[in-house]
């Protein structure tokens, strides 16, 4: 039994909720036996009451000669005591771990040559939520949850191999709250790995609340204005960032996980992008780009041109600007900042109230104070269009921290633009370029594929290409174990395959 156990322990990586628990027949004499099972996928209770109770507490209260003679004959041992559950017998060591892996648990009893395959795996079903902030209309509907169990089960469920490591941790002296650390050890860089687990252990609190507190410790830039880690509450997106080398980490009581090291194209990609054809994915992503230089830069260069530099404009544009402004006592950057506080403060109405009324408000609210401003003769037309585009914009990337950021970077460029013109603008788009290629995630560069360019990183993080000819990973996040699927996949039709074969 010990051989075998260690035969399994060289199958499996060192992971916290893989558990080996001996414990003893009670023949005469007694038989050691251990079960091995995934703390997370099995249902405890069944393994006690099927299993254990049976091997312990049920032999013992048999006869003597009756507790003799299952000492002596294994497989009748099996057979009369473990009757309320389905058994397999498997003599390859490969088999016994697929089953551990499927959720099953596996019987070692000392002097049998064989494994035991055990169905005690839990039943998931429908336990778990749908995503709030990543949904898609073509793709599954699950999401995490704020159990740390179920979420790990989730996981293990999509990833069903033996190097997928699963590291515990307690944060907080006072809350001891559960964090578990998830990533493939044959794949991840184990580097990135160990600096991660070198600022989780050195954060020192009496208490920590969630997940984005503990962003805020291990960031990289704690200052910058842009965020160096992913946050996400779909399992599919967790499940294709450990396969691509990542780390995630799941925080009990949250349902959202966040993934290292995050890099800018994270925040532009959705999981819908490989549930739809990869045409219209890449037209996404391209829009989503797009979107975010509407959104930072579209207010102030209306500002800097109708302030500084109207000899840019076209003259019948100019014309038709100056025919909206005419009797609106205020500059430029006092409508823009007015019309784009209330958007603002519409979007975060709609956001805490309940969801029909939320939409009710945000949209009518917009409607009503755009045509009452106008009228008012508090702002020009012209401004109105401005924010209704740079909104529409910034609904095109989706919902996260960078995104915030630039919402936030928006306001400072409007001030800029109205100071210094276009100059302005040129000054803030240097520093935001510094800022970002300065910007590192646990030692990975914050805008790969851009800077450094990487052109084979580009065929899936800023355009989509079809799934079968993206091959490799990142060399920029994984230092080996780069190849991830078998070239020459690329399908064709059965009629061209038969000739080749002629």
């Amino acid at each position: 039994m010990d051989k075998n156990i260690n035969i399994l322990q060289s199958f499996l990586c060192e992971s916290d909720d893989i558990v080996f628990r001996t414990f003893q027949i009670t023949t005469l004499p007694s038989i050691k036996a251990a079960v091995v099972f995934i703390e997370s996928l099995v249902d405890t209770s069944e393994l006690e009451s099927s299993v254990l109770s049976p091997l312990t507490l049920g032999i013992g209260e048999k006869s003597l000669e009756e507790r003799k003679v299952l000492s002596s004959d294994t497989a009748a041992l099996i057979e009369k005591n473990l009757i309320n559950i389905n058994i397999s017998f498997y003599q390859q060591a490969e088999m016994a771990i697929d089953e551990i892996l499927k959720g099953n648990g596996i019987l070692l009893i000392n002097g049998f040559p064989k494994a035991i395959s055990i169905d005690i795996s839990k039943i998931i079903g429908k336990k778990h939520a749908e995503p709030k902030t990543e949904k898609v209309v073509k793709g599954p509907q699950q999401g995490f949850v704020e159990d740390i169990a179920t979420n790990i089960a989730i996981i293990r469920r999509r990833i069903k191999s033996p190097h997928l490591a699963i590291k515990a941790l307690q944060l907080g002296r006072v809350s001891k709250s559960e964090v578990k650390v998830l990533y493939l050890d044959n794949i991840a860089d184990l580097s990135i790995v160990e600096e991660l687990f070198r600022r989780l252990k050195r954060i020192d609190v009496d208490g920590i609340m969630g997940s984005s507190m503990i962003e805020e410790y291990i960031t990289d830039s704690p200052v910058n204005l842009f965020p160096t880690t992913y946050y996400t509450e779909r399992p599919d997106r967790v499940q294709a960032m450990l396969l691509d080398g990542r780390v995630a980490i799941v925080y009990d009581g949250t349902p959202f996980v966040i993934v290292i090291p995050a890099i800018v194209s994270d925040f532009f990609t959705t999981p819908e992008d490989y549930y739809q054809n990869y045409y219209f994915s890449t037209f996404n992503r391209l829009l989503g780009y797009f979107g975010a230089l509407i959104l930072t830069f579209l207010p102030s260069i209306y500002i800097a041109f109708t302030t500084f530099h109207q000899e840019m404009i076209p003259t019948r544009l100019a014309l038709s600007l100056a025919g909206t402004k005419a009797g609106v006592p205020y500059p430029a950057f006092v409508e823009a900042l007015i019309m784009e506080f209330s958007f603002e403060a519409l979007r975060e109405a709609g956001i805490r109230l309940p969801i029909h009324m939320g939409q009710a408000v945000s949209i009518v609210g917009a409607l009503i104070i755009g045509q009452a401003a106008v009228e008012a003769g508090l702002v020009s037309p012209t401004v109105v269009i401005i924010v209704a585009i740079t909104a529409i914009f910034s609904f095109t990337m989706p919902y996260n921290n960078f995104s915030l950021s630039l919402r936030l970077i928006r306001f400072i460029n409007m001030a800029l633009a109205a100071t210094l013109g276009i100059y302005g603008i040129m000054t803030s788009a240097l520093i935001i370029a510094l800022s970002l290629t300065s910007l590192r995630s646990f030692g990975v560069p914050f805008m790969v594929p851009f800077a450094p360019l990487s052109l084979q990183d580009m065929k899936d993080w800023v355009l989509r290409f079809p799934d079968w000819s993206i091959t490799k990973r990142s060399p920029h996040i994984v230092n080996n174990n780069i190849t991830k699927k078998a070239k020459n996949l690329k399908p064709s039709p059965s009629g061209n395959e038969r000739k080749k074969e002629l």
